[in-house]
């Protein structure tokens, strides 16, 4: 990702707000590790379960074994985090470590409650979503099923303290770990499937509150 132009840059509120797009083949790769691999196999589901340490009220979250993670997917994520920091605040990262990074599988009526990451930087990217994420039940309202929805602060004048954004196969959102956010549920078949990665950067950059701050 040498291209800055390729990651965008958005500030709805205090912490700015990355998207970026997956690659085609990164996406497929990671489908085919969840439906060939993690279909039938009791013993590696359980292994790799991931549902014990997060909040989702969701059917599976699947940790990412490390052979997943080598190569294409922490190029990816570190050369856009890389790029996030850089239009950010301007500063050039040189450590990226992965902490954990996890795929989340969400059917019809789950959701994932206001949480937080740990670590310093982290991620969320979709892989797939469904053809129909139901109707509203007042028909005029706007349509936010299945949507994320990233908080910070309060309503004010000029900042909204709020943001959601629709899951689009391919967009992969990056923000501080701090940063409250949530899924919404949504109504009717298929599978919104995502991935999601803690990371920690450069120490000093991470940490503002240092002498010379």
């Amino acid at each position: 990702m040498s291209d800055e132009s390729v990651l965008k840059i958005s500030k709805p509120f205090g912490p700015s707000l990355g998207v970026a797009n997956m690659p085609k083949s990164l996406i497929l790769k990671i489908n085919s590790f969840m439906d060939q691999e993690m279909s039938h196999d009791e013993k590696k589901i359980a292994e790799l379960n991931a549902g014990n340490d997060l909040v989702g009220q969701v059917t599976q979250e699947i940790n990412l074994p490390p052979e997943m993670i080598e190569g294409e997917l922490y190029n990816f994520l570190f050369e856009a985090v890389k790029t996030y920091i850089k239009l950010s605040i301007n500063k050039k990262i040189t450590h990226f470590e992965i902490i954990n990074t996890w795929v989340v599988r969400q059917f019809e009526n789950e959701y994932n409650p206001i949480h937080f990451h740990s670590g310093h930087i982290s991620g969320a990217g979709y892989l797939m979503v469904p053809d129909d994420f139901g109707q509203t039940i007042q028909k005029d309202k706007h349509n936010t099923h299945g949507f994320i929805n990233f908080i910070h602060g309060s309503k004010q004048f000029l900042s909204n303290g709020y943001v959601s954004q629709q899951p689009r196969v391919g967009d992969f959102y990056f923000f501080p770990h701090y940063l409250y956010h949530s899924v919404n549920p949504f109504y009717g078949k298929g599978e919104r499937r995502s991935i999601s990665f803690n990371a920690r950067i450069d120490e000093a950059i991470y940490k503002v509150f240092g002498a010379d701050s």
